[in-house]
């Protein structure tokens, strides 16, 4: 297994068994920081609801803790402070109601804090100008633009903060502004040093925090680039390597360190026959049981070159399964599990076991052909003599008898000698298009009239318009031979059923698909192999002919044959033909 192969699959799917989740691609991007602003403006308004709620309870505390007369709350100075809370409540309720209908955040939050500025300026000179304690709602101010997605605003909004600062306390302190009511902090009780000193102490405050909120938001809008590019680099990978595995014609398994399946791909679960659920977090060895042994003996490197192991699939089909394995790895090169690859070598094996048996049994025909034409001279011969023999004249009864159970034993062996001629170069017929559900009904009509077998039914189940191009003799053949070896397969009765459908192959084009399947004895798996050979029969005084001429037949129609048993419960043949329209076909001719 390929270390690349082993990436992809971690890539491509968390080890939890979930899938990773990819990066908004960069035509969601400005949707992405549409919802940024968004979330920060909500925040921006949260923080100064909660900030406006906590001066309320701090002028509230103020008030009642002075002489301890709650008449302060309705003081002219209170009911300015008042004022400007109730302000912010309102502004913050207008915002709210009108932020759905906002398309531009970031101007809305410019907006907003355009307006927190005007109230922390009419704060700051209601509580003292110049030496307010109020200032740092200005420095707030220039931190809130930094959270905005496009925080090129710190510079204006610093400066801003420091004219308006600059300009309320020089105007307070020159009586250029009018005093709120009952304002107790007056902006000119300070000299003329400390004026200059608290300005140039708030300036180079709102200076610093300027230039720091700048080059911080510079640095975050850089690092908010980066970290999209590199999210929508991650998110290509991922999805590449998702679809790479996804579009694998092998099974692909990831199991963790305990050997329990953390991901497994479409081919696996196909290959395997189970559904995706009953997968993840299941031990392997309940899907794959024999694989553990191979993996115990990879040892702690956990590499399996090439092995093959047969797996049942939950419908008791078997398939012969190619599997390799290689450790798995994180980002760091810890091992955290193993990835599994297999392939279905189920079909393949079939193809060669038949190409092996075509080459095997066309050698023993080859031969069968020549022995049985050296015989049969011989035996007409014999024949010959034998009958004369019986003609002359005072042959006494013994001798007569002795001459016709060598006759008898002449035509038996001349039948045989024809069925294997017969084997070893079927006879040559026209073919033509021939409806398989008309040929499997009159073979199971016949059946049903000469058959002399008790409690054996036949049932006929075949789509219409399946046709193949054949010899109708030969595919009867074929058929009756199959339903007769059906039949003697059940000596206690049971019921035989023929099924003909149309198929769509693997590689494309379409195929006619015949079934015939007994609730007989079944045949053992040790004999299964040997069942298309000549001469090879499970039924007393059988010639062994009957399914190597069948198997031969079909492999002359480009067509193959398979055969399932189980003992005790019967066996199907499946065969197999290239499928013609019967139409086109018709209308051709």
């Amino acid at each position: 297994m390929p270390r690349a192969v082993a990436r992809a699959a971690v890539s491509a799917t968390a080890f939890d068994g979930s899938r990773v989740t990819a990066s908004p691609p960069p035509d969601n991007a400005d949707a992405a920081r549409r919802h940024d602003d968004l979330r920060t403006v909500t925040y921006l308004m949260l923080f100064r609801v909660a900030l406006a709620t906590l001066l309320l309870t701090g002028v509230v505390a103020v008030a009642l803790t002075q002489d301890d007369s709650p008449e302060n709350l309705g003081a002219p100075f209170s009911r300015f402070v008042f004022g400007l809370l109730v302000t912010t409540y309102v502004a913050s309720l207008a915002y709210a109601v009108t932020l759905r209908f906002v398309r531009n955040h970031v101007r809305f939050a410019y907006l907003q804090i355009a307006v927190d500025l005007a109230l922390a300026t009419v704060l700051v000179h209601g509580t003292g100008g110049a030496q307010s304690g109020f200032s740092f709602l200005f420095i707030l101010d220039v931190v809130a633009v930094t959270l905005l997605s496009q925080g090129r605003g710190a510079a204006y909004v610093a400066i801003a903060s420091s004219i308006l600062f600059v300009g309320v306390a020089i105007a307070g302190y020159l009586h250029l502004v009018p005093l709120v009511p009952g304002q107790r902090a007056m902006p000119w009780d300070l000299t003329r040093g400390e004026l200059t000193f608290r300005l140039v102490l708030n300036l180079a405050a709102l200076g610093a925090i300027g230039a720091l909120a700048t080059n911080l938001a510079a640095k975050t809008r850089h690092a908010a680039e980066q970290l999209t590019r590199h999210e929508q680099y991650a998110g290509d990978l991922a999805t590449l390597h998702e679809n790479t595995i996804r579009c694998l014609s092998s099974g692909l398994v990831t199991v963790s360190t305990e050997g329990r399946i953390t991901s497994i791909n479409d081919a696996a679960r196909e290959i395997l026959g189970v559904p995706e659920d009953e997968c993840i977090g299941q031990p392997l060895s309940r899907r794959i049981p024999g694989l553990l042994p191979l993996l115990e003996d990879a040892g702690e490197t956990g590499s399996l070159r090439r092995a093959e192991i047969d797996v049942a699939r939950p419908d008791s089909t078997i398939r012969n399964l190619g599997v390799s394995a290689a450790p798995l790895s994180d980002h760091a090169g810890r091992v955290i599990g193993r990835v599994i690859h297999f392939q279905d070598l189920t079909e393949l094996r079939r193809m060669q076991r038949a190409v092996e048996r075509a080459e095997r049994l066309a050698s023993i025909g080859r031969l069968a052909a020549g022995v049985a034409h050296e015989i049969r001279n011989p035996l007409a011969s014999i024949s010959g003599s034998v009958e004369i023999l019986k003609s002359v004249a005072g042959v006494d009864p013994d001798s007569r008898q002795l001459m016709d159970i060598a006759v008898r034993e002449v035509d038996r062996l001349n039948r045989l000698i024809t069925d294997l001629l017969a084997y070893a170069r079927p006879p040559t017929e026209d073919r033509e298009p021939l409806d398989l559900a008309e040929e499997a009904s009159e073979v199971a009509k016949a059946f049903e009239q000469e058959r002399r077998e008790n409690g054996i039914g036949i049932i006929v189940s075949a789509a219409p318009g399946v046709a193949i191009d054949a010899s109708a003799g030969q595919l009867r053949q074929v058929l009756w031979n199959l339903v007769r070896n059906a039949a003697e397969a059940m000596p206690s009765g049971g019921t035989i059923r023929v099924r003909v459908e149309r198929q769509t192959r693997r590689g494309g084009g379409a195929e006619a698909v015949v079934s015939v399947s007994d609730t007989g004895v079944g045949i053992a798996s040790a004999e299964m192999p040997r069942i298309f050979e000549p001469f090879f029969s499970t039924k007393r005084g059988g010639t062994g002919l009957g399914l190597a001429t069948v198997a031969r037949i079909v492999e002359d129609h480009r067509g193959s044959i398979d055969a399932e048993s189980q003992p005790g419960r019967g066996t199907t043949f499946t065969l197999r033909f290239p499928a013609v329209d019967l139409r086109a076909k018709s209308q051709a001719s």
